[in-house]
Formats: C-alpha cells, structure tokens, sequence
C-alpha cells in the first residue's frame, strides 16, 4: 500500500467515524470538494501531515470534561454604558 492509499484509508475512516457526506468534510476542512473526493480515490494530497492534522482537530468529539467540574457560565452581553 503506497502513501496515497494510505491517506485515503485514513480520510474514508475519519469521514465515516464523525458521519460526514464528502461535501460536509471537504467544508470542515476548508478545501473544494473534487480536491476531497480525489484524496479518498487515492489520487493524492501535497500536503498529507497538514490534512491529518486538521482532521485531528476538526473531530466533533466532545473533549474531556470532568465529571465534577461546574457548568460554564453564560457570556453576558455588555451594554453601550458597559463598554
């Protein structure tokens, strides 16, 4: 298995794991959505580290929150005087 497979079994399983349609990912992402497709057809990307990166962070899973922790306030909106 070459490189390109490998991203491209890499992308496909993210994809599927937050249940994005190829559009949806692309978006997530921040590239065009042919560009996508042609990763996941094996076709390649310049920049493979930069793009596993990103799917890295754009994971919808939730991070950590300890159980115990209090709840986050509401931001409160500062009015003209406040400012």
């Amino acid at each position: 298995m070459n490189d390109n497979e490998k991203l491209a079994r890499d992308v496909k399983a993210w994809r599927g794991k937050e249940g994005f349609t190829a559009e949806k990912a692309a978006k997530v992402l921040g590239i065009p959505r042919r560009t996508f497709e042609g990763i996941e057809q094996g076709r390649g990307f310049p920049y493979p580290l930069l793009l596993r990166v990103a799917m890295e962070r754009k994971s919808l899973s939730p991070p950590a929150v300890p159980e115990n922790s209090p709840p986050a306030e509401p931001l409160q909106q500062k009015t003209q005087r406040q400012i």
